[in-house]
């Protein structure tokens, strides 16, 4: 969700001009971050196919998501927005577990890069598909705009893909849409042991709707709270003179999303038991690599 009122940005939606990410690659004319998203693509679609090359594929893959985020870590910066740049960070030493392991096969991190392979290839075409994109944000916009209409606020459609209330312009974009939380739960449940073709689509339906009808709320609930102003008495870190947006989205609504993340696993293991001990396993991989390398002794060598 970028505000348009006391300059509010997303990252997805514009980055600092003069950025790394913006620069574009001489021979294809494509914004350096949509060509590692491509590339990303064709890695992980490359390891589902497998073949004897697949975990090779794979690390690609990983290092091609960890250069996203460190391409756009300016734009989440001059967004005030500490999540990513968090991730940004720790996705340095994650990818360095993450290569060695592959280097072993370790069965639950190839497991693992077929959850990030599902999401990713679900994840691209809606951001380097125009039409795709586009009609996406078309449906959220118009669902936001009724909802908060409902509710008895007064917005205006000031553009297809703008609503404005009080000041606040709020254009939706990519990430107000939910895809990419669907798409990393559809990602997760695919990396389940055990379960079937069949158990994996059951559940994926359901929970890729809930996602999106929960998002809908979310950003209507960011453009009320926002637009009414309700987080003044708040202090501003922002240093642009209004905080509202830094804190009903960037913390407030980031925060519960990861929140009900979690939930959502963990009540999806009594549907999927597999998928708590899939969890289980990737949280005690990093976990004793991690703290392995903290006491000098390198990566666990020994398989999970």
């Amino acid at each position: 969700m970028a505000g348009g009122n006391g300059g509010y940005r997303e990252p997805s939606f514009k980055r600092p001009a003069g950025t790394t990410a913006d620069a574009v690659v001489q021979g294809c004319g494509l914004p350096m971050t949509d060509v590692v998203v491509l590339a990303a693509c064709a890695a992980f679609l490359l390891f589902l196919v497998g073949g004897r090359f697949a975990t090779y594929a794979a690390m690609a893959g990983w290092s091609c998501i960890v250069l996203n985020l460190i391409l756009d870590l300016p734009a989440f910066i001059a967004a005030t927005n500490f999540l990513y740049p968090a991730l940004a960070l720790l996705a340095i030493p994650f990818l360095a577990i993450t290569i060695v392991r592959l280097l072993r096969e370790d069965p639950v991190v190839l497991r693992l890069s077929t959850t990030a392979a599902v999401a990713t290839l679900i994840f691209v075409p809606f951001a380097l598909i125009p039409s795709l994109r586009d009609a996406l944000i078309g449906i959220v916009i118009t669902l936001v705009f009724t909802l908060v209409t409902a509710l008895g606020y007064h917005p205006v459609w000031y553009a297809w893909d703008i609503i404005v209330e009080n000041g606040f312009f709020n254009q939706i974009i990519l990430g107000c849409t939910g895809i990419l939380a669907i798409a990393m739960m559809a990602g997760v449940i695919a990396g389940v042991p055990g379960a079937t073709v069949r158990q994996r689509i059951a559940v994926i339906i359901p929970v890729a709707v809930l996602l999106f009808v929960l998002n809908t709320f979310r950003v209507a609930a960011v453009f009320i709270a926002v637009s009414n102003r309700w987080f003044d008495a708040l202090p501003d870190p922002t240093g642009t003179g209004d905080a509202n947006f830094f804190w009903a989205h960037n913390v407030i609504a980031e925060a519960l999303a990861i929140v009900f993340l979690i939930m959502l696993v963990a009540g999806l293991s009594r549907v999927l038991p597999g998928l708590w001990v899939y969890a289980r396993d990737v949280v005690k991989i990093y976990l004793v690599d991690i703290l392995s390398v903290v006491r000098g002794s390198g990566p666990e060598s020994r398989r999970s």
